[in-house]
């Protein structure tokens, strides 16, 4: 038999918890506990907390995006940013110095780099042919 993998684990959680509030939310999630006790997964609750909090973002139509900059940016300028992506965006911003200028966002495996050291570089290869 297969093993079930944390992200199984975090889908099905979804699919039992969905809805519901209260006592049976309560009874849902002792039940979901006993499982992962009986699987010797409990060790494995954080991880199987990050994917279900992902998986749960995704049905929900939540973009996590990774804004980083040369610079700490503002609020209005990471809003627009943001808004760029859609309605339901959250937003982590870092700060590498490294870049020069410009941003890089990063949103799941895709990345938009905008950043002066990565048009530098284009620019160095592009010379240098």
């Amino acid at each position: 038999m297969a093993k079930t993998s944390n992200k199984q684990y975090a889908h099905a959680l979804y699919e039992i918890s969905i809805g519901l509030k209260g006592s049976d939310l309560d009874s849902s999630l002792r039940a979901f506990v006993e499982l992962l006790v009986r699987n010797h997964k409990l060790k494995q609750a954080h991880n199987i907390i990050d994917e279900f909090i992902s998986y749960t973002k995704k049905q929900e139509g939540v973009v996590e995006l990774e804004i980083t900059s040369a610079r700490q940016l503002d609020e209005k300028t990471i809003e627009i940013i943001k808004k760029a992506f859609g309605e339901k965006v959250e937003a982590i911003q870092n700060v590498d110095e490294d870049l020069i200028g410009g941003v890089r966002v990063k949103m799941g495996d895709k990345i938009l780099d905008g950043s002066l050291k990565s048009q530098l570089r284009a620019l160095h290869e592009l010379l240098s042919r």
